[in-house]
């Protein structure tokens, strides 16, 4: 227990000057059309490569950070990135595809976040639609809060993700009241379809999405019967190991070519 406190008093430490190093790399996850099995958009991940060399697990730095609010810095810098990104694109008279980016349940309560996102897209004079806003269904679990700030959001231009729904906290009201364009199915539920009874919870989900005028896009998938399956019930989109793992800018770029 005196280890793991050490390491995360070091990592605690070593947060601003990771961030004026950049040591902080944005990783792109591909989302592929289920129809056309081509690439329709990405999501951003965050890794964090040490000067030396050294790569630390999200695992490890992403709670820490979310329990002592250096998160909400965390969410802001991939922001720019993704950001900074698409502007480039766009320079050089390349493809736009929609970058969904993650807001952590602190950022969301940050004083001034939607001012702060906005300011961010027109600094670097983009359309929001090429940078969604992807929350947790813990996140966003329903109130007043949550919904005046996501409206304010919604306002703005943002586009509204529903990430990791059936993890744990689903909630049919929290997608009733607030505006989400797109729910992503947790990899949790894409784990079930192999099973009779979780086909049939997978294949109403995907229903209740499209019911309620959202596109659904399904986490987590890695074997070739998930994605059959996913096909058969008309899900739109696939994010998964079956078609690529998170890759580094170039990577994805080189990919997005191919």
């Amino acid at each position: 227990m005196n280890q793991k406190l050490l390491a995360q008093r070091q990592m605690e430490n070593d947060f601003k000057d990771a961030i004026k190093n950049r040591e902080f790399v944005v990783y792109f996850q591909p989302k592929y059309d289920v129809s056309s099995e081509q690439i329709v958009g990405a999501e951003a991940l965050v890794r964090w490569q040490k000067e030396d060399g050294t790569l630390i697990s999200p695992g490890l730095f992403i709670p820490l950070f979310e329990s002592d609010g250096l998160v909400v810095q965390l969410d802001e810098y991939v922001f720019e990135t993704v950001c900074r990104f698409q502007k480039d694109r766009m320079k050089q008279g390349l493809p736009i595809l929609p970058i969904s980016v993650n807001l952590s349940r602190a950022s969301i309560h940050f004083s001034d976040v939607v001012q702060r996102y906005v300011n961010i897209i027109k600094e670097n004079e983009i359309p929001f639609s090429c940078v969604p806003i992807e929350l947790t269904e813990s996140a966003a679990l329903y109130s007043q809060q949550i919904l005046e700030i996501t409206n304010q959001m919604v306002n703005a231009g943002f586009k509204l993700h529903m990430d990791d729904f059936g993890s744990g906290y689903s909630s049919l009201t929290t997608l009733n009241e607030l505006k989400f364009t797109t729910v992503k199915l947790d990899k949790s539920l894409i784990d079930y379809i192999a099973k009779p009874r979780g086909m049939k919870i997978v294949r109403q989900t995907i229903d209740l999405g499209h019911g309620l005028d959202m596109k659904v896009v399904a986490e987590g998938v890695e074997t070739k019967e998930q994605r059959d399956c996913l096909i058969e019930m008309n899900c739109d989109e696939i994010q998964g190991f079956y078609y690529s793992k998170p890759l580094k800018q170039d990577d994805f770029i080189e990919k997005l070519r191919a």
